[in-house]
């Protein structure tokens, strides 16, 4: 029977064998002792006995899947915050590689700027200027992410370890005997740290290269802003030795667009009662003029003024004729047409127009008459 007992123990894992082997000693023990006194003392010393090792066992298993519990939650949560960190990294990045695009474009469009000539030097120099302000203000925002990343994630970082710590405590505390049941874990769990390290070295890799680019960057960006500055500085003299040479050519210029822009109106005043009448239908009831036209005691300078009736309603016609129409030029005829009351019919004189000044006229109900259709 010895034998059958042993071979049976045997069978049974290491941390219970011995709690086994006791049992059954006491056992045996008390049947002997038992034997000689009474009969139920014996079943009542079986059945406290069986009664105690069933509840440590139980106790034994509780223990063991608070344990199992505890680990699994742990490792889960050591999970989700690496995951965290990775993301908060990619999008570091990410928002990283956007600003560099915006600071590149922002001096691709600084040195187009700078090619359209000294006509618009005083105007393009204060976008040039507005251009570096948001290349400051950009790089300053990316060092501001940038700072306010890493402090999150020194932050997330303590939070992980002190998890950690508090958990590992817990452990010693409350599962001290566990360790002898989970000293072949604690390989699996010493290779879980290594790999943890490795990870965390080349987190540390990709931010350092992170921060390597970042410094070459900065560099490219204060080369071509120092590159900038000196063909600012250039072309700015230059501008100021053309300036005195231009004034002159400015003030001929304008003269000649004076002259050219009467003529435009002299043709346009001889030849649109005949194309209104054509092409829109309209019949002239008071000759077209240039004129200034007194309204509330103000006089308005019009370069084309008339009125003119269709379908038994009364227009007023009021035309502009300019050598090149631009939208400040549009901007300033409707506010000259806003002081007129009554129904209006407006039209813009010129050589040539782009598409968007085009469209611009169609969608405040402007009509563009072209040079060429006017009488010589």
């Amino acid at each position: 029977m010895i034998e059958k007992l042993n071979r049976v123990f045997e069978k049974l894992p290491p941390e219970h064998r011995d709690i086994m082997r006791e049992a059954f000693t006491i056992l045996i023990e008390e049947v002997i002792n038992a034997i000689v006194k009474d009969n139920e003392r014996i079943w009542q010393s079986i059945e406290k006995i069986w009664q105690t090792m069933k509840e440590g066992f139980e106790r034994q298993e509780k223990e063991n899947e608070r344990i199992w519990q505890a680990i699994k939650e742990g490792f889960e949560r050591q999970a989700k915050e690496n995951e965290k960190i990775w993301q908060a990294i990619k999008e570091g990045f990410e928002r990283q590689e956007k600003e560099n695009q915006r600071i590149w474009q922002a001096i691709e469009e600084l040195r187009k700027d700078m090619k359209e000539g000294f006509e618009r030097q005083a105007q393009e120099n204060e976008k040039i200027w507005q251009n570096i302000e948001r290349i400051w203000q950009s790089i300053e925002k990316l060092e501001n992410t940038m700072k306010e990343g890493f402090e999150k994630q020194a932050q997330e970082n303590e939070k992980i370890w002190q998890a950690i710590k508090e958990g590992f405590e817990r452990q010693e505390k409350e599962n001290q005997r566990i360790w002898q049941a989970i000293e072949e874990m604690r390989k699996d769990m010493r290779e879980g740290f290594e790999k943890q390290a490795q990870e965390n070295e080349k987190i540390w890799q990709a931010i350092k290269e992170g921060f390597e680019k970042q410094e070459k960057e900065n560099q490219r960006i204060w080369q071509a802003i120092e590159k900038t500055n000196e063909r600012l500085d250039k072309l700015i003299l230059a501008f100021e030795k053309s300036e005195k040479r231009n004034e002159q050519t400015r003030k001929q210029v304008g003269v000649l667009t004076d002259n050219f822009g009467y003529l435009l109106e002299d043709r346009a005043i001889r030849t649109l009662p005949k194309l209104l009448k054509e092409r829109y239908g309209f019949e002239i009831i008071e000759p077209l003029r240039r004129d200034f036209i007194e309204i509330n005691g103000k006089y308005i300078e019009v370069n084309i003024y008339g009125k003119a009736r269709k379908n038994n309603e009364e227009f007023i016609i009021i035309g502009e004729a300019k050598t090149r129409i631009t939208n400040k030029a549009i901007i300033g005829f409707l506010e000259k047409c806003n002081n007129f009351e009554g129904k209006q019919f407006r039209i813009m004189i010129g050589y040539l127009i782009t598409p968007k000044i085009k469209q611009i006229l169609e969608n405040n109900n402007i009509i563009f008459i072209n040079s060429y259709e006017l009488e010589l």
